[in-house]
């Protein structure tokens, strides 16, 4: 009786071991690649929306797009955009102050995001307008070989760093 038991159970089991099988071999397989991905923008938790808007838009020359408060005014959204960059600033009037990150280029010290890096073709130009304009560089115009860029910072009026990078000719 056990042997006519067994004998039964083993097409069974064999069954549910090839199952078993396969479920673990397409659980091993690649997973399907992401769809494209690219930039949307970049969030800064802000203490001043005014001012800090102020200084993107006549700084940088970015342009309000959007403003929206949620939740009966606790979290305000503000986006910049400036060409296909987007910036966010996020005001809450309960937000909490964050370590403060030093000048650049030390602000890289700090865990975390240090900075916003914006493009241009021409580095010493960006440089002559914002002088224009009465601002200086955080961090003078300065070539970073390795990466095959060269570029300067600005700190917004939180403290936030700003990178403007210019590849070099290869």
């Amino acid at each position: 009786m056990l042997k006519s038991i067994v004998g039964s159970a083993l097409p069974a089991l064999a069954i549910g071991l090839a199952l078993a099988a396969s479920t673990a071999s397409a659980q091993a397989a690649d997973p399907p690649p992401l769809p494209a991905l690219k930039p949307f923008m970049v969030a800064i938790s802000v203490a001043d929306l005014k001012a800090e808007t102020d200084w993107y838009v006549e700084t940088l020359g970015f342009k309000v797009e959007k403003d929206v408060s949620i939740g009966d005014g606790r979290v305000y959204f503000r986006w910049l955009t400036l060409g296909d960059q987007r910036i966010e600033l996020v005001y809450s009037p309960t937000a909490r102050d964050g370590t403060p990150r030093p000048k650049p280029p030390g602000h890289a010290a700090l865990h975390g995001f240090t900075h916003v890096t914006l493009e241009t073709a021409d580095l010493e130009a960006v440089k002559a307008a914002l002088a224009a304009r009465g601002v200086t560089p955080t961090l003078d115009v300065t070539e970073v070989t390795p990466l095959g860029i060269k570029v300067l910072y600005l700190t917004d009026p939180e403290g936030n760093a700003v990178e403007i990078a210019q590849r070099l000719k290869n």
